[in-house]
């Protein structure tokens, strides 16, 4: 499909750009587009159902999102719909909206963590930074004893499904079953 933008901008004398009336001497500026049934999009595809999936997990209507983000509801919809695809900007915003990495949005498994950066549980943290007391602060502690609040994340280290990270363990455990040390590659235990 070939559009045609006959609109040019002219700069007014305060400086400001107001639309300019199309001349047929003029040239249109072309914008292609290629009919999506001809290309085959499946990382936009796999987002589009990620969003709607996210967007109806939280509640939100696409206006809610849209408004969040800074942009038209008919842009949410062309995401969620897979015919367009979102910009950086709008992917990292929408990875923040949801609580969720670009990775996690674009459907990469396996997520690879840079060198010297920790893995925080933010939801844990915050309520022990909304203790009233140090006796409420301990009891929170206390039910989390398990759990670090924290971790530093080694270099190498790579977040995947936990479903997968079982059975990876699993294999290398059934292997060195004779070990002391086999249960510590369970966190948690199981």
């Amino acid at each position: 499909m070939l559009h045609l933008l006959p609109l040019r901008l002219a700069t007014c004398q305060t400086g400001c750009v107001e639309p300019k009336a199309h001349r047929p001497s003029q040239v249109p500026i072309p914008v292609t587009e290629l009919p999506e049934e001809q290309v085959p999009r499946p990382l936009a595809t796999h987002l589009a159902a990620r969003l709607r999936e996210l967007r109806a997990r939280r509640g939100f209507t696409q206006d809610h999102v849209a408004k969040r983000l800074g942009c038209h509801e008919s842009a949410v919809s062309r995401w969620e719909s897979g015919s367009r695809f979102p910009t950086g900007e709008d992917l990292v915003s929408l990875a923040d909206l949801f609580e969720v990495s670009t990775d996690d949005l674009l459907g990469r498994v396996r997520q690879f963590a840079s060198t010297g950066s920790a893995l925080v549980d933010m939801r844990l943290l915050e309520k022990l930074a909304a203790a009233d007391s140090t006796d409420e602060f301990d009891r929170l502690i206390a039910s989390h004893e398990e759990q670090a609040v924290w971790l530093p994340v080694p270099d190498g280290a790579v977040l995947v499904p936990v479903a997968e990270a079982m059975r990876w363990t699993r294999k290398v455990a059934d292997k060195h079953k004779a070990s002391r040390y086999v249960d510590r590659l369970f966190r948690p235990r199981v």
